[in-house]
C-alpha cells in the first residue's frame, strides 16, 4: 500500500482533517510510533490551522515529517539544507499544482470529478512527500564527491 493510498483511507469519509489524516498515514506508513502527543499537536493544524485562512494542514504536517526525517540532533534549523530543499520542493509543487498553500483557496479550487477537492489535493501532497522521501534515501547513498579520492 503506498502512502496516499493511506492517506485516503483516512481521509475520505471520515470525520478527520487533512491533517489528522496525513498525520495517521505517515505515522502506520513509516512506522514512526508517534506519541498520541505528537498527534495532538498536529491535530490543531487541519482546516488551515482551524480558521481556512492559514496553511493547508496537510502540507503542514507534510513538513514536519520532512523535518523528522532530515533534522539531525543537535542540528539546528539553519543546518539542515536537505530538509530545507525537500519543503522547498514540495512548496513549489503545491504553487504549480495549485496556484496556493492556504487552505481556503485549496477549498475553492474545481477540480473535475471531485466533489471536494481537498480529496485529490491531500492525496497529491502525499504522492509527492513519499517521492521527496525516496529521493532523500537515494541522495543519502551517493558518496561526497569532494571527498573521493
Amino acid at each position: 500500500m503506498k502512502l496516499y493510498e493511506l492517506v485516503n483511507k483516512y481521509h475520505i469519509g471520515t470525520d478527520l482533517t487533512c491533517a489528522e489524516a496525513m498525520f495517521k498515514a505517515c505515522n502506520e506508513y513509516y512506522q514512526l510510533n508517534l506519541s498520541e502527543e505528537t498527534r495532538k499537536m498536529f491535530s490543531v493544524m487541519g482546516v488551515g490551522m482551524q480558521t481556512g485562512l492559514s496553511c493547508c494542514g496537510a502540507f503542514t504536517v507534510a513538513s514536519g515529517i520532512i523535518g523528522l526525517f532530515t533534522a539531525e540532533e543537535g542540528e539546528t534549523d539553519v543546518d539542515n539544507s536537505i530538509g530545507y530543499n525537500l519543503i522547498f520542493e514540495l512548496t513549489k509543487f503545491m504553487i504549480e499544482e495549485f496556484g496556493t498553500l492556504q487552505c481556503s483557496g485549496l477549498k475553492e479550487t474545481e477540480i473535475p470529478g471531485y466533489e471536494n477537492p481537498c480529496h485529490l489535493i491531500v492525496e497529491s501532497i502525499a504522492k509527492k512527500l513519499e517521492e521527496l522521501l525516496e529521493k532523500k534515501k537515494i541522495l543519502a547513498m551517493i558518496p561526497d564527491i569532494q571527498n573521493i579520492n
